[in-house]
């Protein structure tokens, strides 16, 4: 999902991620409360654009949620050979699997 800020250059907004500016902190002292308090409204140009890629995956969401066919028997089953220990995961499997999600993501 891409984000943009009006504004700000790539640099300042990856490096300021999870951080309270200074402009941000509520004055303590100020009685005139010249200082924002970080809970100012947004401003009308204030934008955010959500990737294509993000759009598609929201709208294969939304097709499939209405179609959660869960077979209970082949959950019983799988759990049963957690407990005793006889289900084998296969790491190739799962890596190939992460490399084609990976190629339809990027």
């Amino acid at each position: 999902m891409a984000i943009d800020f009006p504004g700000l250059s790539p640099a300042q907004s990856a490096g300021n991620r999870g951080k309270v500016s200074e402009q941000q902190t509520p004055a303590t002292g100020n009685s005139a409360g010249n200082q924002p308090t970080g809970n100012t409204p947004a401003r009308s140009d204030d934008t955010v654009r959500i990737s294509d890629t993000a759009q598609a995956l929201q709208r294969s969401v939304g097709e499939n949620s209405g179609n959660a066919d869960v077979n209970s028997d082949r959950v019983a089953q799988i759990k049963a050979a957690i407990e005793d220990g006889s289900y084998k995961i296969d790491n190739e499997r799962i890596a190939d699997r992460m490399l084609q999600l990976d190629s339809l993501l990027g």
